[in-house]
């Protein structure tokens, strides 16, 4: 049996419709700028949900999901924006990242734990002893760090509109930690200096 006639009982082409663009937060923010072709969206959406000959009624559902309301404030891009002119970057080159289920015992850039246990940002001159223990230890890798205003707490999509905008050039993000005002993004050093343009560009750091 497929999804839609699983859920045929209760609005099924419209429940999966939002359940497909919230699993999609770009595309959903397009949908709501009325930015792209609902008629080739909708062809494309009914395939992937198993509606495929319903793709009027995926169109109409798509349509509605655009104009409903969301907790989003509407002059919330405005105000991201405006975060990140007032944001800085620092990036550090030749660093690790440890994962452990104990403190490693030496000096650390930046920490984070949970169930799983613990992952520590270090220089990577502490590399060759942290292996002799035989730690997960992932090398090479640099550390961009976003200083941003106090402001940033109550901005809804501040730290979502980075990523998005690295996740657009395929930059993929190993850690992501986040410290009071301060988010600080550990990726591959073949990736670095692209994401270092994207993110000056958005804070207009960069001299056009």
């Amino acid at each position: 049996m497929s999804q839609v006639e699983q859920m045929k009982n209760t609005g099924s082409i419209a429940n999966l419709v939002r359940l497909y663009l919230k699993r999609r937060p770009i595309l959903l923010s397009m949908v709501r700028g009325g930015l792209c072709n609902y008629s080739e969206l909708a062809h494309k959406i009914s395939k992937s949900i198993g509606a495929g000959g319903k793709t009027d009624a995926v169109k109409a559902a798509i349509i509605r999901a655009g104009k409903m309301q969301h907790r989003v404030p509407e002059d919330y891009e405005a105000r991201v924006e405006a975060l990140l002119k007032q944001s800085s970057i620092e990036v550090r080159s030749k660093v690790a990242v440890v994962r452990s289920q104990s403190a490693i015992r030496v000096p650390v850039i930046a920490v984070s734990n949970s169930r799983s246990g613990v992952m520590s940002v270090v220089d990577s001159s502490y590399v060759p002893a942290l292996k002799k223990k035989n730690l997960h230890v992932i090398d090479n890798l640099v550390l961009i760090t976003v200083y941003s205003p106090k402001e940033i707490e109550n901005i809804p999509g501040s730290v979502a509109t980075m990523l998005d905008a690295l996740w657009a050039e395929g930059i993929n993000m190993l850690e992501i930690i986040s410290c009071h005002n301060d988010t600080l993004l550990l990726l591959r050093n073949s990736d670095s200096t692209r994401a270092y343009e994207v993110l000056s560009e958005m804070m207009e750091l960069k001299k056009k």
